[in-house]
């Protein structure tokens, strides 16, 4: 896995797509809660790890771009939630401008 950058998620359209297909999670017996978007890197990270034993010192490449991939994931669904956030509020204040964020002092743009 060093050496290149692992496959987007995104589609050329924005919408997402799933790598590893359901019947490869199946197989590698992948429980509902870790099949997400990022499974594709899950699965080689595990069978790394059962190779190794789990010794702590190897499968790091494999265990660093899962993670990166899941602290993307956390980001993207951040995005979401603040996009969704900022619809709410039009609609309920019936605000038409929308904040732009990038003609703020840096101060004010720090996410809490």
């Amino acid at each position: 896995m060093t050496g290149h950058a692992p496959e987007s998620t995104f589609n050329a359209d924005g919408t997402r797509k799933m790598i590893a297909t359901q019947q490869q999670c199946e197989d590698k017996n992948l429980p509902l809660s870790f099949r997400d978007y990022c499974a594709h890197l899950l699965i080689p990270l595990n069978d790394c790890r059962v190779s190794t034993y789990y010794a702590p010192w190897k499968c790091m490449d494999e265990k660093h771009a899962y993670e990166g991939c899941q602290y993307d994931e956390y980001l993207y669904r951040k995005i979401k939630k603040s996009e969704q956030d900022e619809a709410e509020r039009i609609k309920r204040e019936g605000v038409v401008e929308k904040v732009n964020y990038q003609d703020r002092p840096y101060e004010e743009r720090k996410l809490s």
